[in-house]
């Protein structure tokens, strides 16, 4: 049994995996609330432990601190050039961000096929993962964009200028959720140039992909604003669009079943 942690800028997710790949737990909290989260062997019945982090050096701390009482085996993954199967392209594959490489992975297994991968969180990764040339069977990640969240995008302008909303126009979640691009108020203007930007982005790399393969992409979403994404996506792409929230953990796990196999 295998406990998977992806810890993000905002929250800590986890799952277990048993030998099959089935998740038979999962859960997950805001980083600050962690120490207080149950991840005790005991409780969820795991032998070793995978994670992905990019929440920075303090809370790696904290993590390293919640699981060493355990005194089990501890992974904590890089990307690499090559794994599972698929080719990193980043001029320094060890640059790559640790979920990213992990969904991406994710992503390929799934569908062995040219792949848009969007996690919409703290800020927004769009990252593209194509058959290789050379080899149909093997995957390759092109390369990705990274931007500031939904939310992100919309407190910034808020920070940055002297008239809007110094809530950063964050629009109330009782209010339709108007992406148009003829907002007639100020926060639903600058709320719907962060969605539509976020979108326009997507769609650009989806066309691109397409353009070059000559099929149309499968969309994968995740992260915190998934739905909200897809939702303003509607219409504007024809692709499979799916979200699947567990992402960076089905990658852990493939990563993590891909060493047992090279070790045996």
């Amino acid at each position: 049994m295998l406990l998977t942690i992806d810890a993000g800028n905002t929250r800590t997710k986890w799952a277990i995996f048993n030998r099959n790949g089935e998740i038979t737990h999962q859960d997950a909290c805001l980083n600050e609330a962690v120490t207080m989260a149950d991840l005790s062997p005991q409780s969820l019945g795991y032998e070793r432990v995978m994670i992905s982090n990019v929440a920075g050096k303090e809370h790696a701390a904290v993590l390293t601190k919640k699981i060493a009482p355990y005194n089990l085996p501890v992974r904590w993954i890089s990307a690499s050039q090559q794994a599972c199967d698929v080719f990193n392209s980043y001029h320094e594959p060890e640059t790559l961000g640790t979920d990213r490489w992990a969904a991406v992975i994710a992503a390929w297994h799934m569908e062995h096929a040219p792949c848009v991968i969007v996690n919409a969180g703290t800020a927004v990764t769009i990252d593209a993962v194509a058959p290789q040339i050379a080899s149909r069977q093997q995957g390759e990640f092109l390369g990705g964009l990274i931007l500031p969240g939904l939310d992100l995008m919309q407190k910034s302008l808020g920070l940055a200028t002297a008239q809007l909303p110094k809530n950063g126009g964050l629009q109330n979640k009782n209010e339709p959720d108007l992406a148009g691009i003829f907002a007639r108020n100020t926060i639903q203007a600058i709320h719907a140039g962060a969605l539509n930007a976020i979108s326009g982005a997507i769609v650009r790399m989806i066309d691109t992909l397409e353009r070059r393969y000559e099929q149309k992409p499968h969309l994968i979403l995740s992260g915190g604003n998934a739905l909200i994404v897809q939702n303003n996506l509607a219409g504007a792409v024809t692709n499979q669009v799916i979200i699947v929230d567990n992402l960076v953990l089905q990658g852990l796990y493939l990563l993590d079943h891909s060493t047992l196999l090279n070790s045996n």
